[in-house]
Protein backbone atom coordinates (compact mmCIF):
# COMPACT_ATOMS: atom_id res chain seq x y z
CA UNK A 1 0.00 0.00 0.00
CA UNK A 2 1.23 3.46 -0.87
CA UNK A 3 1.00 6.28 1.63
CA UNK A 4 0.84 9.93 0.65
CA UNK A 5 3.31 12.39 2.14
CA UNK A 6 1.96 15.90 2.52
CA UNK A 7 4.26 18.51 0.99
CA UNK A 8 4.08 22.04 -0.26
CA UNK A 9 3.28 22.23 -3.96
CA UNK A 10 6.38 24.09 -5.14
CA UNK A 11 9.09 21.64 -6.18
CA UNK A 12 12.32 23.65 -5.83
CA UNK A 13 11.93 25.98 -2.84
CA UNK A 14 11.12 25.99 0.82
CA UNK A 15 9.52 28.88 2.64
CA UNK A 16 12.08 29.11 5.47
CA UNK A 17 14.90 31.64 5.31
CA UNK A 18 17.08 28.91 6.86
CA UNK A 19 16.05 25.77 4.96
CA UNK A 20 18.79 23.48 6.25
CA UNK A 21 18.30 24.29 9.92
CA UNK A 22 14.54 24.15 9.41
CA UNK A 23 14.85 20.53 8.28
CA UNK A 24 17.13 19.64 11.20
CA UNK A 25 14.71 21.19 13.70
CA UNK A 26 11.75 19.36 12.18
CA UNK A 27 13.58 16.03 12.41
CA UNK A 28 14.55 16.64 16.04
CA UNK A 29 10.96 17.59 16.87
CA UNK A 30 9.86 13.99 16.22
CA UNK A 31 12.96 12.32 17.69
CA UNK A 32 11.59 12.36 21.24
CA UNK A 33 10.39 8.74 21.19
CA UNK A 34 12.31 5.48 21.72
CA UNK A 35 11.62 4.48 18.10
CA UNK A 36 10.82 6.96 15.31
CA UNK A 37 9.27 5.80 12.04
CA UNK A 38 10.61 6.99 8.70
CA UNK A 39 7.08 8.02 7.86
CA UNK A 40 6.89 10.46 10.77
CA UNK A 41 10.35 11.87 10.00
CA UNK A 42 9.54 12.44 6.35
CA UNK A 43 6.08 13.77 7.16
CA UNK A 44 7.62 16.42 9.41
CA UNK A 45 10.33 17.35 6.92
CA UNK A 46 7.90 17.39 4.01
CA UNK A 47 6.06 20.33 5.52
CA UNK A 48 9.14 22.43 4.73
CA UNK A 49 9.02 21.54 1.03
CA UNK A 50 9.74 18.78 -1.45
CA UNK A 51 13.54 18.76 -1.56
CA UNK A 52 13.82 17.95 2.17
CA UNK A 53 12.25 14.56 1.39
CA UNK A 54 15.46 13.75 -0.47
CA UNK A 55 17.67 15.57 2.02
CA UNK A 56 16.43 13.64 5.07
CA UNK A 57 17.43 10.09 4.02
CA UNK A 58 20.69 11.42 2.54
CA UNK A 59 21.49 13.19 5.81
CA UNK A 60 20.70 10.06 7.84
CA UNK A 61 22.93 7.92 5.61
CA UNK A 62 25.75 10.49 5.81
CA UNK A 63 25.87 10.32 9.63
CA UNK A 64 27.09 7.45 11.87
CA UNK A 65 23.53 6.08 11.63
CA UNK A 66 24.67 4.55 8.34
CA UNK A 67 26.54 1.98 10.40
CA UNK A 68 23.23 0.35 11.33
CA UNK A 69 22.72 -2.60 8.92
CA UNK A 70 20.22 -1.80 6.20
CA UNK A 71 20.06 1.96 6.83
CA UNK A 72 22.08 2.92 3.75
CA UNK A 73 20.02 0.56 1.61
CA UNK A 74 16.67 1.95 2.77
CA UNK A 75 17.91 5.54 2.49
CA UNK A 76 19.16 4.89 -1.04
CA UNK A 77 15.76 3.53 -2.06
CA UNK A 78 14.06 6.61 -0.60
CA UNK A 79 16.46 8.98 -2.36
CA UNK A 80 15.87 7.25 -5.71
CA UNK A 81 12.10 7.14 -5.24
CA UNK A 82 11.76 10.81 -4.29
CA UNK A 83 14.21 11.88 -7.01
CA UNK A 84 12.05 10.18 -9.66
CA UNK A 85 8.95 11.90 -8.32
CA UNK A 86 10.80 15.25 -8.19
CA UNK A 87 12.02 14.92 -11.80
CA UNK A 88 8.48 14.07 -12.91
CA UNK A 89 7.23 17.21 -11.17
CA UNK A 90 4.73 15.41 -8.98
CA UNK A 91 2.82 17.64 -6.56
CA UNK A 92 2.24 14.90 -3.99
CA UNK A 93 4.80 12.30 -3.02
CA UNK A 94 4.04 8.68 -2.26
CA UNK A 95 5.92 6.18 -0.13
CA UNK A 96 5.27 2.43 0.25
CA UNK A 97 3.70 1.70 3.64
CA UNK A 98 6.38 -0.87 4.45
CA UNK A 99 9.09 1.80 4.21
CA UNK A 100 7.04 4.29 6.22
CA UNK A 101 6.92 1.81 9.10
CA UNK A 102 10.71 1.36 9.27
CA UNK A 103 12.02 2.80 12.53
CA UNK A 104 15.20 4.44 13.85
CA UNK A 105 16.28 4.75 17.47
CA UNK A 106 15.07 8.18 18.61
CA UNK A 107 18.07 8.93 20.84
CA UNK A 108 20.56 8.02 18.12
CA UNK A 109 18.66 10.12 15.59
CA UNK A 110 18.58 13.15 17.88
CA UNK A 111 22.28 12.73 18.71
CA UNK A 112 23.22 12.51 15.04
CA UNK A 113 21.21 15.63 14.22
CA UNK A 114 22.81 17.50 17.16
CA UNK A 115 26.28 16.60 15.89
CA UNK A 116 25.53 17.75 12.35
CA UNK A 117 23.84 21.03 13.42
CA UNK A 118 27.04 23.16 13.65
CA UNK A 119 28.00 22.06 10.14
CA UNK A 120 24.57 22.99 8.76
CA UNK A 121 24.72 26.38 10.51
CA UNK A 122 28.14 27.09 9.02
CA UNK A 123 26.99 26.13 5.53
CA UNK A 124 23.93 28.36 5.74
CA UNK A 125 26.03 31.32 6.82
CA UNK A 126 28.29 30.91 3.80
CA UNK A 127 25.78 30.17 1.05
CA UNK A 128 24.26 32.63 -1.38
CA UNK A 129 22.68 32.73 -4.82
CA UNK A 130 25.81 32.23 -6.91
CA UNK A 131 25.88 30.74 -10.41
CA UNK A 132 22.11 30.46 -10.08
CA UNK A 133 21.72 29.75 -13.82
CA UNK A 134 22.61 26.16 -12.92
CA UNK A 135 19.20 25.80 -11.28
CA UNK A 136 17.02 26.45 -14.31
CA UNK A 137 15.85 23.74 -16.68
CA UNK A 138 17.33 21.87 -18.40
CA UNK A 139 20.42 22.26 -16.18
CA UNK A 140 18.30 21.63 -13.06
CA UNK A 141 17.87 18.05 -14.25
CA UNK A 142 21.62 17.45 -13.75
CA UNK A 143 21.67 17.58 -9.90
CA UNK A 144 18.28 15.86 -9.79
CA UNK A 145 19.57 13.08 -12.04
CA UNK A 146 22.74 12.66 -9.98
CA UNK A 147 20.59 12.31 -6.85
CA UNK A 148 18.58 9.60 -8.62
CA UNK A 149 21.67 7.66 -9.71
CA UNK A 150 23.22 7.99 -6.25
CA UNK A 151 20.11 6.59 -4.60
CA UNK A 152 20.00 3.69 -7.04
CA UNK A 153 23.64 2.87 -6.34
CA UNK A 154 23.54 3.09 -2.53
CA UNK A 155 21.97 -0.35 -1.89
CA UNK A 156 24.92 -1.90 -3.71
CA UNK A 157 27.52 0.42 -2.17
CA UNK A 158 26.59 -0.84 1.30
CA UNK A 159 29.02 -3.71 0.69
CA UNK A 160 31.94 -1.29 0.13
CA UNK A 161 33.05 0.43 3.38
CA UNK A 162 32.20 4.15 3.58
CA UNK A 163 31.10 4.37 -0.07
CA UNK A 164 27.38 4.62 0.77
CA UNK A 165 28.03 7.47 3.22
CA UNK A 166 30.17 9.27 0.63
CA UNK A 167 27.38 9.05 -1.95
CA UNK A 168 24.88 10.26 0.66
CA UNK A 169 27.13 13.23 1.45
CA UNK A 170 27.14 14.10 -2.25
CA UNK A 171 23.33 13.99 -2.31
CA UNK A 172 23.18 16.21 0.80
CA UNK A 173 25.36 18.81 -0.89
CA UNK A 174 23.33 18.64 -4.11
CA UNK A 175 20.10 19.20 -2.21
CA UNK A 176 21.71 22.04 -0.26
CA UNK A 177 22.73 23.59 -3.57
CA UNK A 178 19.19 23.33 -4.92
CA UNK A 179 17.66 24.67 -1.69
CA UNK A 180 19.98 27.68 -1.55
CA UNK A 181 20.49 28.02 -5.33
CA UNK A 182 24.23 28.20 -4.76
CA UNK A 183 26.21 26.94 -7.74
CA UNK A 184 29.43 26.81 -5.72
CA UNK A 185 27.85 24.25 -3.40
CA UNK A 186 26.85 22.28 -6.50
CA UNK A 187 30.49 22.24 -7.63
CA UNK A 188 31.57 21.26 -4.11
CA UNK A 189 29.14 18.33 -4.29
CA UNK A 190 31.30 16.80 -7.01
CA UNK A 191 34.17 16.22 -4.54
CA UNK A 192 32.54 13.31 -2.64
CA UNK A 193 31.83 11.61 -5.96
CA UNK A 194 35.47 11.98 -7.00
CA UNK A 195 36.54 10.46 -3.66
CA UNK A 196 33.94 7.70 -4.02
CA UNK A 197 35.11 6.90 -7.54
CA UNK A 198 38.67 6.55 -6.25
CA UNK A 199 37.61 4.20 -3.45
CA UNK A 200 35.52 2.13 -5.85
CA UNK A 201 38.43 1.83 -8.26
CA UNK A 202 40.73 0.64 -5.45
CA UNK A 203 38.10 -1.86 -4.30
CA UNK A 204 37.59 -3.33 -7.77
CA UNK A 205 41.21 -3.38 -8.91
Amino acid sequence: MLGRLRTVTRTTEVSSAHPLMDVIERIRSVADKPEVSLGSILEAAGQAGVLPLIFVPALIAATPLSGIPGVSMVCGILIALFSVELILGMKEFYLPGRLKRKTIDGDKLDHAMARITPVMEWIERHTGQRLSFLFHRPLMWVPQGICLLSGMAMPFLEFIPFSGSIAATGVCLLVMAMLTRDGLVFLLAMLPYAVGAGLLARFLL
